[in-house]
C-alpha cells in the first residue's frame, strides 16, 4: 500500500474521514472539511458535482492517483471515489506524502495546508498568554 493511502485509514479509524458525495458535501458546507480527494477514475459528473461542493468554500480539491478500488481498499468502504479529511494536520500529511511520491503538482496543495496549521498554532500560541485579570 503506498505511502499516502495509510492516510486516509488513519483518518477513518479516527474519525477524521467522510466517505461517500452526501457525506463529502456536507462537511465542506458545515466547514469541517480540510481537504476534498476524488479518485482518478471518478465520473466527470461527480468532479463537477465535487467542484460545485467547494465553490465559495477554502477547501481545496485534490484529484488524486488512486483508483476507486485503492481508495476502497484504504478506508473500507467498497465504491468510494470521494473523501474529505476532516482533521488539518492528516490532510496535510497526506498532501505532502502525494508530493513526496508523485511529484510537485500536489506540493502547492500540501504548502497551503502546511501554511493553515502553522497560522493554527500560531492562534494557539497567542491565546495562552493572556492573564486572567481579577
Amino acid at each position: 500500500m503506498a505511502d499516502a493511502l495509510r492516510y486516509i485509514g488513519i483518518a477513518r479509524m479516527g474519525g477524521n474521514l467522510e466517505l461517500g458525495e452526501e457525506n463529502c458535501k456536507a462537511a465542506v458546507k458545515s466547514g469541517r472539511a480540510r481537504l476534498l480527494i476524488l479518485a482518478s477514475d471518478t465520473s466527470p459528473g461527480a468532479q463537477k458535482r465535487a467542484e460545485g461542493y467547494v465553490f465559495g468554500y477554502e477547501t481545496p480539491i485534490l484529484r488524486v492517483p488512486y483508483r476507486k478500488e485503492e481508495l476502497s481498499a484504504a478506508s473500507g468502504k467498497n465504491g468510494c471515489s470521494m473523501a474529505a479529511f476532516l482533521d488539518l494536520g492528516l490532510a496535510e500529511r497526506f498532501a505532502r506524502a502525494l508530493a513526496e511520491e508523485y511529484g510537485e503538482s500536489y506540493a502547492p496543495t500540501a504548502e497551503a495546508l502546511r501554511q493553515g496549521l502553522e497560522r493554527r498554532e500560531s492562534r494557539k500560541g497567542k491565546s495562552g498568554n493572556r492573564r486572567k485579570q481579577v
